[in-house]
């Protein structure tokens, strides 16, 4: 795959097809209840997720085991899309219209949010030509875009699933340490793909 952006996109659109699923797995394991209201746990009594509150989620449906199942479906279509349909001109689209029922039926919070800006990300990526030369910060930065989406990767590791692994196995549960965890990997997603638009400018130009 040439294209940093559609790189970039289909790993961290598996990323958060993949935790849809953990979500939506969550779920099914509750059994056919009914939720006590729109928010929901996907895990409310899982010792891991612990320092995650639960995994919290939302569904419009009555029932947990007809929410997981759905949000298992959505989010696979969601990781199959990312890989399958990264080039295609309506990727981005795809990605966002997938992260809505995924929103909707149990996929999470974060997860759904965050594919649908992946699958905004989609839509920007540079198509034939670069309109003007890459210089300066913009082309440091695409020549070092490896490095800084390897330390993005690093950081959403960090976040997932290493938040729950610092909670569950060493008793880290500081909401500063979970606060700065999330602040590096949302920053460095950002910088990863403005440094992925500047290598894919440098590339076309």
């Amino acid at each position: 795959m040439k294209s940093a952006i559609r790189l970039m996109v289909a790993v961290m659109g598996v990323w958060m097809g993949l935790a849809g699923v953990e979500h939506g797995i969550g779920e099914i394991l509750q059994g056919s209840v009914i939720p006590n209201g729109l928010m929901i746990q996907s895990w409310p009594d899982s010792a891991f997720f612990h320092s995650l509150n639960g995994e919290p989620a939302m569904t419009l449906l009555p029932n947990l085991l007809l929410t997981g199942i759905l949000t298992v479906l959505f989010s696979l279509l969601f990781t199959g899309w990312s890989v399958f349909f990264a080039r295609h001109r309506l990727s981005g689209q795809g990605m966002m219209l997938l992260s809505i029922p995924m929103l909707l039926f149990g996929g999470g919070i974060f997860p759904p949010i965050l594919g649908f800006l992946i699958g905004f990300a989609a839509t920007r990526v540079p198509v034939e030509t670069s309109p003007k030369p890459v210089s300066g910060l913009n082309q440091l930065l695409g020549r070092g875009w490896q490095w800084i989406f390897a330390a993005c990767c690093a950081a959403w590791l960090a976040l997932f699933p290493g938040v729950a692994v610092l909670g569950y196995f060493f008793g880290v549960d500081e909401t500063g340490v979970i606060l700065a965890i999330m602040a590096a990997a949302f920053c460095l997603l950002l910088l990863a793909f403005w440094s992925g638009v500047q290598h894919d400018r440098l590339e076309l130009s």
